[in-house]
């Protein structure tokens, strides 16, 4: 209610303190019946409630992931058109009804976009698992991972030997 009347104050050139409501009031009160334009009033009224409002309410906005339409690294501009080619040959299909010919036709398009959209789609996720993998540190203990899982992982064969006092033992 602060925020609300001393919006109110300003847009209405008030000179009085917020603190005492009733005095507030009657200033805007007065300051009111003296106004010929009442447009003008609402205007000044709407902005002084939209201010404070604002000033109150946290607003939220559309952040990045609301922008790019996805969320993950992996998904490029080339899998947004492959997806919406793919639903629209799907759509095709799917409303053709009297032509079997036809219909059959149109199923055969949808299966081999479909085909084409789910292998374009493995292969960047795949890309960006290995650019991830890659581009990490010695330090990161995925990369250990990623080699061992992909059988690229080499261990360095290293000699060693073991005296004892009579027999010496190579390893």
């Amino acid at each position: 209610m602060n925020k609300l009347t001393t919006n109110l104050l300003l847009n209405f050139s008030c000179l009085i303190s917020p603190n005492d409501p009733t005095k507030c009031d009657e200033e805007l009160s007065n300051k009111v019946k003296q106004v010929t334009d009442t447009g003008e009033t609402i205007h000044k009224f709407l902005s002084a409630v939209a201010a404070a409002s604002d000033a109150a309410f946290k607003v939220s906005r559309a952040g990045d992931r609301a922008l790019k339409k996805r969320s993950v690294p992996w998904w490029t501009g080339e899998l947004t058109l492959l997806r919406k080619k793919v639903l629209a040959l799907r759509r095709r299909y799917q409303r053709t009804r009297n032509d079997e010919n036809l219909r059959h036709e149109r199923r055969l398009q949808y299966q081999e976009g479909n085909m084409h959209y789910q292998a374009k789609l493995r292969q960047e996720k795949l890309k960006c698992w290995k650019e991830f993998c890659s581009r990490t540190q010695n330090s990161n203990p995925w990369n250990a991972v990623y080699r061992l899982a992909t059988g690229k992982l080499q261990y360095k064969t290293t000699l060693s030997t073991l005296r004892t006092r009579n027999d010496i033992y190579t390893t």
